[in-house]
């Protein structure tokens, strides 16, 4: 073979190669919104023992697609325990492989929940405050269209709390809590622009 066809036939691959790894510019602003719905597993850890409280949630982010596989996003929703409600709002990053109809997924969110408490208390005093809002997520996605994606995934979830109240004499003492929870959750995912 001609060596000026070999540096010819090397030039061709090099370009093509250099051309599929530059990402479209078009992909990079897309938008996803996604919407799950969850149940919890879980409960309070309280003086070294845990107080099983199960319950459900909901949530809902929107974010942005910074190439076809990582997103980060802005998100709330509900968490609904037995006496204990949250209401968090996050910043989010997820990832998954690109083009595949069935992909992994990972997601991570980090925030504040607002907590309010709607059991007996033992007096008018005591005050149930929201805290930190900690979710590691994995799971699957699953394309259905070309807009739409199902996705289910489990989830390590870890909401903080305190609960104060006045102890005799008029001085304030704050106790903080800890909610461990393990979530199965199982939602829909719309791609757009």
């Amino acid at each position: 073979m001609p060596k000026t066809a070999l540096i010819a036939i090397l030039t061709v691959l090099a370009f093509c190669n250099i051309n599929a790894q530059v990402p479209d510019k078009h992909d990079t602003l897309n938008s996803y919104h996604r919407f799950d719905a969850s149940y919890i597993f879980g409960g309070q850890v309280y003086n070294n023992n845990f107080i099983y409280n199960p319950g459900f949630s909901f949530q809902t982010s929107y974010g942005i697609q910074l190439n076809e596989s990582v997103g980060i996003g802005l998100g709330t929703g509900y968490t609904h325990l037995k006496d204990e409600h949250f209401i968090p709002f996050y910043i989010e990053a997820a990832g998954c492989r690109k083009n595949r109809v069935s992909s992994p997924m990972v997601s991570m969110q980090l925030g504040y929940a607002h907590g309010w408490y709607t059991g007996d208390m033992p007096n008018d005093e005591y005050r149930f405050r929201g805290g930190i809002f900690i979710d590691a997520a994995l799971g699957r996605k699953i394309a259905v269209s070309s807009n739409y994606s199902l996705y289910f995934h489990w989830s390590y979830r870890h909401h903080f709390a305190k609960m104060s109240y006045e102890i005799f004499g008029g001085q304030e003492y704050t106790e903080p809590l800890n909610y461990d929870m393990v979530v199965i959750s199982f939602g829909i995912i719309r791609h757009g622009k």
